[in-house]
């Protein structure tokens, strides 16, 4: 059963999560970068494939040996080894036009994946939820949407935007039947609610409003209009 749609919110950690998590994402950047690393010498040196199920064992011995891959969740790093795996699998792939897997640099996004029986959610209220995450306890996200079906793995990132916690959920829905039409394009916009590349004229959503929320949006309007003038 695997996950066939993503959510993504919005996470709010507090100051010693955020540390936490900020150490783990340059550990999992680290471990990934040492597993390639590994992969690559063993194949350029004696021609032999190195997959995740054996390095998982490296990885056990390393984690009783030094402390800052010990501090990242043992559910975390093996993960890190399966994408890994995955990454390989995209490139060997000819129908998915995948590059090979590359290093990450140390200003990469930082992300921490974890499988989805590691992690447990439970609803605070109609607007806010929270994840427990091992060793790292309740984090708090915001609930702009439900979940909607059984979580497969989860993934703590940081961005630009701060973080946010993503979800691999399995809802059980049938990908739709090929209608044989054309493929097109289609841009939404605020001017336009849609154009579509096969059409000449952009389409437009029916008015929804009311009669009295029409008189008053034809009164905004003109305010507005001899207020700019």
């Amino acid at each position: 059963m695997k996950a066939d749609m993503g959510r993504r919110y919005r996470a709010y950690p507090t100051t010693v999560q955020d540390q936490v998590l900020t150490r783990w994402g340059h550990t999992a950047r680290a471990l990934w970068n040492v597993a390639l690393e590994q992969r690559v010498y063993l194949w350029e040196q004696r021609r032999y494939t190195l997959r995740s199920a054996e390095q998982c064992k490296y990885l056990t011995a390393a984690r009783a040996d030094l402390g800052w891959i010990k501090d990242l969740p043992a559910q975390a790093g093996q993960q890190i080894l399966r994408q890994l795996d995955q990454a390989y699998d995209n490139f060997w792939n000819s129908n998915l036009r995948a590059g090979f897997p590359r290093r990450k640099k140390r200003g990469h996004r930082l992300s921490v994946s974890l499988p989805g029986q590691a992690v447990e959610v439970r609803k605070v209220n109609r607007k806010w939820a929270e994840v427990r995450l091992p060793r790292l306890g309740w984090l708090r996200f915001r609930l702009s949407r439900g979940i909607g079906g059984t979580i497969r793995n989860a993934t703590v990132s940081r961005d630009a935007g701060g973080w946010h916690i993503s979800f691999g959920v399995h809802t059980g829905r049938q990908p739709g039947v090929p209608n044989g039409k054309p493929s097109c394009g289609v841009d939404f916009g605020v001017t336009a609610s849609a154009f579509v590349s096969t059409e000449t004229t952009p389409r437009s959503m029916p008015s929804t409003l009311t009669p009295n929320e029409r008189k008053r949006l034809k009164a905004l309007e003109q305010r507005r209009a001899r207020q700019l003038t």
